[in-house]
């Protein structure tokens, strides 16, 4: 039996589009999920102040790329924190913890969390519920997720 090239390289393509496509189907299936995020709010102190607290749950042999990673060529995926209210940016002091160094060969060293991570914002209460979104991208030994930004919404 003789292949014409073209047809196999279309056969090559198309398996990797049916492989992009199970792997997309299974991250919007929820599949792969390693990272939980929470928000709450404390009550605003006699000054207007109030503290978001995030808490941020990895699941084991994922990690997160810390905020500051550290590391030049990472810094677009480290972790960011930022809260609106009335759909506007407000202005808030977050607290990022240290991170823990991660050195890999093909890159460097830089800083990740693992494990739970709590993050602190401390604000000037706003009017009205506040959003609150975590950027973070996701990465175990082998891969790395999309980057992914969760919303949350704190009374």
């Amino acid at each position: 039996m003789v292949r014409h090239p073209l047809l196999a390289g279309l056969g090559l393509m198309l398996a990797a589009l049916l492989i992009g496509l199970a792997a997309q189907a299974a991250l919007a299936g929820g599949k792969l999920e390693p990272v939980k995020v929470e928000a709450s709010a404390s009550k605003p102190d006699a000054n207007g102040k109030q503290t978001i607290t995030v808490k941020v749950n990895i699941e084991k042999g994922w990690h997160i790329y810390a905020n500051p990673v550290d590391h030049e060529d990472l810094a677009p995926a480290q972790t960011v924190v930022s809260i609106k209210a009335a759909g506007k940016p407000i202005t808030a002091k977050v607290k990022y913890p240290g991170g823990k160094s991660y050195i890999d060969k093909a890159v460097g060293t830089y800083k990740i969390y693992e494990d739970d991570v709590t993050i602190q914002a401390e604000l000037q209460k706003a009017s009205g519920p506040l959003e609150v979104s975590v950027k973070f991208t996701a990465c175990d030994d082998k891969r790395c997720l999309p980057p992914k930004t969760v919303k949350l919404n704190v009374p």
